[in-house]
């Protein structure tokens, strides 16, 4: 390498070193000691000098940070002294004297109370109002207090910022003091207490026992002026209690109705009730609510209230007397009632009907209410009576024979002759509402009919048959011929011996022989049976005309054409075609 060359390096680090000297000097943060001590300072004065060249500056003694929290107490020290004395001075300041309040505007809340005098309250502006208690307006029942917008105020109490007026809301109450019939019977004594009620019945009935005489002029369009129920329709249209463009008079009374129409002349309760067959979503759960608090009806997960079911005459009268705050005494005596044919005195409806039926006095012991005079509907002649077509049995004292057996016959709870089958009495009702009349024919007319009717509109058919000497197979026999319109000798017995007692004869069925060919069958239980020596086996009917028995049988007749007259046929027909029964 040549000098000159040399001597050029040499120049190019000079000036890089002279430009390094001429730059600022840049300090080096040093992190002092968590711990310092003097003797980690302990440097040479060149050292010391050289690091307070770069600005590093070593840590103070001990005795430096200690003035430094000496400080913050004595600040410590200061501010609670400070506060110590404001509170003094708070607890020892007397209360400034305060001068006479503004008068405050006085509000008026005006209590309307149509055909009385109004209340009037004055209250100091904003402060609150209790709503005023209700109010008694004879021949009223009084509903709430109405807003000036028309809602019903249900708040207990109430700011007042301005003058207030509410109005009370009332609609004509129920006669509950003279207790007027609102039920008949029919002209045979009878009132149907299982029936539906229905709307035109229902509004008549609310129409009387609001005991007023006006009339309204709401109407509907299928509730024509010559209608029996116009007037009572108008007058409780006016009033809210019915709405809507139509009535259908004609069709049941619905209980959910029911109840929701007599629940707009009461308060509505906010009580809440389970029922076992009506949620709370349901449109009718309110009216019910209402109902059951005050009494109208029963509450629980047991009952039902068939909310969507027409309601019986019975348990209609029931829950009117509940709202009328009616209870017949118990045990009335027949003279005071009368015959109700379909309601004998050991009936489940039989004090809420006669209360709703019978017109009458009373007096009041207690909580008991007691007749002191009636207009009792007429006493029936013992014996048979037909109410249309249904055949009861009044005793030596009037009474109707109810759930048991009177004279081989047997009597349902509303004292009618009945089979035991609910739809077989029905069937057999609308078969004798064809076929005889009560009013102008003799039982035995009647039993004539009967007879003709069995033989003339049924036919033959095949079929399995009974044991000699089986019982208990009428009432499965007769609804056999009546569902499929043809049976073999069984069912024509057994349907002819349903209508026999009936119209009121105490026939008797038999599952027996006669002559016939001679074959195998089988039994309802599919055992194989042997009809031995000609004989058949056969089903018949005889009923006891003084003492003696007769044959009635329906399916001889029919097939042989009629050429066997086997209507109340005597012991010679028995030995002809040799009937033979059971010895009982």
């Amino acid at each position: 390498m040549s000098a000159k060359t040399d001597s050029s390096n040499h120049r190019e680090r000079q000036s890089r070193a002279l430009r390094h000297r001429n730059l600022p000097k840049k300090k080096i943060p040093v992190r002092p000691a968590l711990t310092p001590s003097p003797s980690s300072w302990s440097l040479s004065p060149a050292l010391q000098a050289r690091a307070s060249a770069n600005g590093v500056v070593p840590p103070q003694a001990d005795a430096q940070p200690k003035k430094r929290r000496y400080w913050f107490l004595w600040l410590f020290a200061f501010v609670q002294l400070a506060l110590i004395f404001a509170l003094y001075r708070m607890a020892n300041t007397p209360e400034p004297e305060i001068g006479p309040l503004p008068d405050l505007p006085m509000m008026e809340v005006r209590y309307q109370v149509p055909g009385g005098e109004d209340i009037v309250e004055t209250i100091l502006c904003g402060e609150n109002a209790a709503l005023h208690e209700p109010v008694e307006v004879e021949g009223c029942t009084f509903l709430g207090w109405t807003a000036e917008d028309g809602k019903t105020e249900n708040r207990a109490s109430f700011p007042v910022y301005r003058d207030t007026v509410y109005t009370a809301k009332l609609i004509p109450a129920f006669e509950t003091e003279e207790h007027i019939p609102y039920l008949s019977t029919d002209e045979e004594a009878v009132i149907d207490v299982d029936g539906p009620v229905t709307v035109r019945e229902f509004v008549n009935i609310l129409y009387l026992l609001l005991d007023t005489e006006e009339t309204g002029s709401g109407r509907f369009v299928d509730v024509p002026e010559e209608d029996s129920c116009y007037e009572a329709a108008a007058y409780l249209k006016d009033l809210g209690v019915l709405s809507g463009p139509r009535l259908h008079p004609d069709s049941d009374l619905v209980c959910g109705d029911m109840l929701e129409t007599l629940c707009r002349f009461f308060p509505a309760s906010n009580e809440s009730f389970v029922f076992q067959d009506l949620e709370a979503d349901s449109p009718y759960y309110s009216s019910f609510c209402t109902a059951a608090a005050n009494g109208w009806i029963p509450s629980g997960t047991l009952v039902r209230t068939e909310a969507a079911e027409p309601i019986s005459r019975g348990r209609f009268a029931r829950i009117m007397n509940h709202i009328l705050h009616r209870d017949a005494e118990r045990n009335l005596a027949p003279e005071s009632v009368g015959t109700i044919l379909d309601v004998p005195p050991s009936g489940d409806y039989y004090d809420d009907v006669v209360e709703a039926l019978i017109p009458h006095r009373y007096r009041m012991r207690g909580e008991e209410e007691i007749w002191t005079e009636s207009e009792a509907l007429p006493v029936h002649e013992p014996g048979f009576f037909f109410a249309g077509v249904r055949l009861h049995y009044i005793d030596e004292d009037g009474v109707p024979a109810v759930n048991g057996n009177v004279d081989g016959l047997d009597y349902n709870r509303n004292g009618e002759v009945t089979s035991g089958d609910s739809w077989l009495d029905r069937e057999l009702w609308a078969i004798l509402e064809d076929t005889v009349d009560p009013k102008v024919m003799e039982r035995e007319e009647m039993l004539r009919a009967v007879y003709d009717y069995v033989v003339h509109n049924y036919t033959y058919r095949y079929g399995s048959m009974y044991e000699f000497g089986a019982e208990g197979w009428a009432v499965k026999e007769a609804r056999r011929m009546l569902e499929y319109g043809s049976g073999n000798c069984y069912c024509f017995a057994a349907l002819f011996y349903e209508l026999a007692r009936f119209v009121g004869y105490d026939a008797r069925i038999y599952s027996g022989r006669a002559y016939g060919e001679q074959y195998e069958f089988r039994g309802y239980e599919g055992d194989l049976v042997y009809a031995p020596m000609g004989y058949t086996p056969h089903g018949w009917v005889e009923i006891e005309f003084d003492g003696e028995p007769y044959i009635f049988d329906t399916e001889y007749e029919y097939r042989s054409y009629g050429l066997r007259q086997m209507f109340k046929a005597d012991d010679t027909v028995r030995k002809q075609y040799g009937y033979v029964k059971a010895e009982s």
